[in-house]
């Protein structure tokens, strides 16, 4: 009964069979595809293992940090300077980083910007970057300008560089876009003019994250 209905049915519509096929067909198509695509993903990520970049600063200093002038008592006075390590720890991945910028930010505000020229690690490789900032800006805020006070007059400034960079992952010969890399530096640098005997600057491990 049921197959004699659809023979009908495709005798009344043969359109309508000829549809019902092509999507069975497309279908199979697209999952086929799709298990294909996940088990090639699987066997690459076995063969090249990728691993995150690590990032320290290795050095940094603040020749000026100083807030208030008599003309604007929230302007924030700077020159800070740093050597980073970026290191690719990939045994068969190079890495191209292209719109490379470095941020400033004391207590959550951005008080500085640098950019950076693009760069190119290969295979297991380190570069070193050197952002520098220096200017001046408005700090807002009551409590992060009284924050800033007590720090420097505590002999120690916490601030905080952040290194931006789009990723292209080269592999073999080939070039593909990869993920946005995010680089936090949490660094506790003495404060200008510091008493003798102020802690120094320790090289600081990066968090990184894409």
């Amino acid at each position: 009964m049921g197959s004699g209905s659809r023979a009908a049915s495709c005798l009344c519509c043969p359109f309508k069979c000829l549809a019902c096929g092509l999507f069975s067909c497309l279908c199979s198509i697209l999952v086929s595809l799709l298990v294909t695509a996940g088990v090639l993903a699987l066997i690459l990520y076995f063969v090249f293992r990728p691993q995150m970049i690590a990032a320290t600063v290795d050095s940094a200093s603040l020749a000026q940090f100083a807030l208030g002038t008599p003309a604007s008592p929230a302007l924030l006075q700077y020159n800070l300077t740093l050597a980073m390590t970026v290191r690719n720890p990939n045994k068969r991945v190079g890495l191209y980083y292209d719109g490379v910028e470095a941020l400033a930010l004391f207590d959550g505000q951005r008080f500085g910007f640098a950019p950076l020229d693009p760069f190119f690690q290969g295979h297991q490789a380190s570069t070193e970057v050197k952002p520098a900032f220096g200017g001046q800006q408005v700090l807002e805020g009551d409590v992060t300008q009284a924050n800033l006070r007590s720090q420097l007059a505590g002999g120690a400034v916490e601030v905080e560089v952040k290194l931006n960079a789009r990723l292209r992952v080269k592999v073999w010969a080939f070039k593909v876009p990869g993920p946005r890399a995010r680089i936090s530096c949490p660094l506790s640098l003495p404060a200008p003019g510091a008493a003798a005997g102020a802690p120094a600057f320790k090289p600081t491990e990066c968090k990184v994250w894409f």
